[in-house]
């Protein structure tokens, strides 16, 4: 019975010594440093883990390496011996120190290392648990040494306080860590340069140096240099090998704000494209956006402005100055409003905004504008409406009345509805524009309305031209009627667009206003001759103007469509499995939604697709989304569509051309 009753005592004294054992074999000194594991506590109880500090104490001038040493060095590796059911992590490292040793440059740490490892508990385990690791480590100064230790450690089961001795090391330890920061930092390679935005991290970034995680890939010997312009701040590292550049997906950036663990955007290297932006010069881009203009006349968005237009050119070709003064009206409206657009845009992007070519067409309150302009013009093409003439007319009116205001709107009103298209070669010439001074995208921008212009700048200067057009009749009125179809069908598309911005109740308000508007042109047609009724009926007039105001949407539209959510995560996880189509499209992008209907959505492609294992990933633009913008920029655009091939999560990416067709998707994906 006594001896039952110093059981307790005796076992524990027991503990004590195995804890005494414990203290005296966890350290290993070795020449110029040392080696230790120091427990968050040595008893435990049911947590699930528990962090370990494994510190390395280093002579005065010696220093010992980061997980990647620079030009020179190793880290430290780890062998651990643990009981069933235990699991460590893999260590973490604090930030390292720039060590230079000319020529050389390493990464490093002087006097001391403390590396954090997280210990994984089991469910049940011994009152008494041993542990041993084996450290390989080097440590340098004029000459380097490697060294090997072992050091063993128990951990008793029982209960504990939370608060420690260890528990200070271990709240210091986690306080040398980098922070992990959740966006992706965005990085652009340039004629052997790695560009890092930093603008996103902090305003009062002044000094910057960039840790890769990747060995061989940046040049050490050369210093990073830190830009700041206005809001944007910018890290360019020079690459050792730019090959391998593709390797390099974060490392430790340290700052004078903090010091932080980044992740950088895996697709910066599909900026070596052979069209991308960055590469072609101002004369190639300029070349490209005046193609570009000049093809967007034969896409479907300016048809219907543009049919009316050639009408009015048709009306006056018996009166070539007044066809000359016509047609150079109609140019300078079109030039100008694709400056006034590309000085927007520019200034939009200067502020931090990441927007694009039809960036409008993401705010419900532009779209229900166009929707109420273009309901107005089919009013006024089939009825012929006087009111308001010099305000709603685009410059058809010009049949009957030579006005060249109207011409010079109508070149306005046309590349408003352009901008839901794209035409070869626009994307590149328009990317480069967002990425380049403002003078220099001020001449992409004028150049690409010149494009746009070209054919009525050409009948204007030679209105004999006009000779190969069909003679004036009375067919231009049909004509012109009929063109008031494909207006109220482009108003009915961008109420489709409109349904998935705002809210059922907001697109009721919108179809109250299209409601006013024809209730506008039933009242215009009433035989009034009364002067009362005349008054009466402008105040109704003005009444339906200003009760439009009242249902224009207010809600902004949501920053992601619900049923297709794309991320990088989502992006890296496909790809993960095998290659990837990535189509950047929206509701109201037209060429988009053509290229899908003949070419990328059709039973044969989807077949190919299957055939191949290729995933289809959409990332849809119709609401603002500056995660869509961003990658977007990656790829040194800022409009779509844009459609990328990922063979692998290591190839670089394929930029397929604006238009599509079956047999181009082969050729390109083959």
């Amino acid at each position: 019975m006594a001896r039952l009753r110093n059981y307790p005592i005796l076992l524990f004294l027991s503990l004590i010594l195995l804890s005494t054992e414990a203290i005296s074999e966890n350290k290993y000194v070795a020449s110029n440093s040392s080696f230790e594991v120091i427990p968050e506590r040595n008893v435990i109880a049911h947590e699930s883990e528990i962090f370990l500090v494994v510190r390395f104490n280093l002579d005065k001038d010696w220093h010992t390496y980061w997980i990647n040493p620079g030009d020179s060095g190793d880290p430290a590796s780890f062998n651990w011996d643990l009981p069933e059911g235990f699991n460590i992590s893999e260590p973490i490292w604090p930030t390292p120190e720039l060590i230079p040793y000319p020529p050389l440059t390493t990464f490093g740490y002087t006097n001391e290392l403390k590396l954090l490892f997280k210990l994984s508990l089991p469910m049940q385990f011994d009152p008494i648990n041993k542990f041993s690791v084996v450290s390989k480590w080097l440590v340098c100064a004029d000459v380097c040494i490697p060294q090997e230790g072992k050091v063993n450690f128990v951990l008793s089961k029982g209960s504990t306080n939370d608060f420690s001795i260890q528990n200070i090391l271990i709240s210091e330890v986690r306080s040398s860590i980098p922070k992990t920061l959740k966006q992706k930092i965005s990085s652009k390679i340039k004629s052997g340069i790695l560009t890092l935005n930093l603008s996103d991290i902090g305003s009062d970034i002044k000094d910057a140096y960039f840790f890769p995680f990747e060995e061989n890939v940046i040049d050490y010997s050369l210093n990073q240099k830190l830009e700041k312009n206005f809001d944007e701040i910018k890290l360019n590292i020079s690459l050792l090998e730019r090959n391998k550049a593709e390797n390099l997906l974060g490392g430790v950036l340290k700052t004078n704000i903090g010091d932080y663990e980044i992740e950088l955007t895996s697709d910066f290297i599909a900026t070596e494209s052979t069209l991308n932006p960055e590469l072609i010069s101002l004369s190639a881009a300029i070349l490209f956006s005046l193609i570009g203009g000049l093809l967007l006349n034969l896409m479907p968005c300016v048809f219907p402005v543009i049919s009316l237009k050639i009408l009015n050119f048709i009306n006056h070709s018996e009166n070539k100055t007044q066809t000359s003064l016509h047609g150079f009206a109609f140019s300078s409206g079109s030039i100008l409003m694709f400056v006034l657009i590309g000085l927007s845009v520019v200034l939009l992007k200067g502020l931090g905004m990441d927007i694009g070519w039809g960036y409008q067409l993401q705010s419900p309150l532009v779209v229900s504008l166009l929707i109420f302009l273009f309901i107005f013009l089919a009013g006024f093409f089939l009825l012929n409406v006087n009111f308001l003439n010099s305000l709603l007319s685009i410059g058809s009116s010009g049949i009957s009345t030579p006005s060249y205001m109207n011409s010079f709107g109508t070149g306005f009103l046309a590349v408003i509805v352009a901008t839901p298209c794209t035409a070869p070669f626009m994307g590149s010439a328009l990317g480069f524009a967002i990425l380049q001074p403002g003078f220099s995208s001020f001449l992409i921008f004028l150049s690409l309305g010149i494009g746009f212009a070209l054919p009525y700048i050409l009948l204007s200067i030679f209105p004999s031209m006009l000779s190969l057009l069909p003679r004036p009749g009375t067919w231009m009125e049909t004509f012109k009627q009929f063109m008031a179809f494909p207006m109220i069908l482009t108003a009915l598309w961008l109420v489709w667009v409109l349904s998935s911005q705002i809210d059922s109740f907001q697109l009721v308000l919108v179809l109250l206003g299209i409601s006013l508007i024809i209730f506008f042109y039933w009242l215009n047609q009433l035989k009034i001759s009364s002067k009362i009724g005349l008054q009466f009926r402008n105040v109704i007039y003005l009444a339906v103007i200003v009760s439009l105001f009242f249902t224009l949407p207010i809600q902004k539209a949501s920053l992601q469509q619900d049923n297709n959510i794309f991320s990088d995560e989502e992006l890296a996880k496909r790809l993960a499995k095998g290659p990837v189509f990535l189509n950047f499209t929206a509701d109201w992008c037209i060429t988009c939604k053509v290229n899908e209907r003949v070419a990328l959505k059709t039973e044969e492609t989807l077949k190919f697709f299957e055939k191949k294992n290729i995933f289809y990933l959409e990332a849809d633009w119709t609401n603002k989304n500056e995660l869509i913008a961003k990658k977007l920029a990656s790829f040194g655009r800022s409009s779509i569509p844009l459609y990328i091939y990922y063979p692998d999560d290591k190839s670089v990416p394929i930029i397929l051309p604006e238009i599509l067709t079956e047999s181009v998707i082969q050729d390109y994906l083959n």
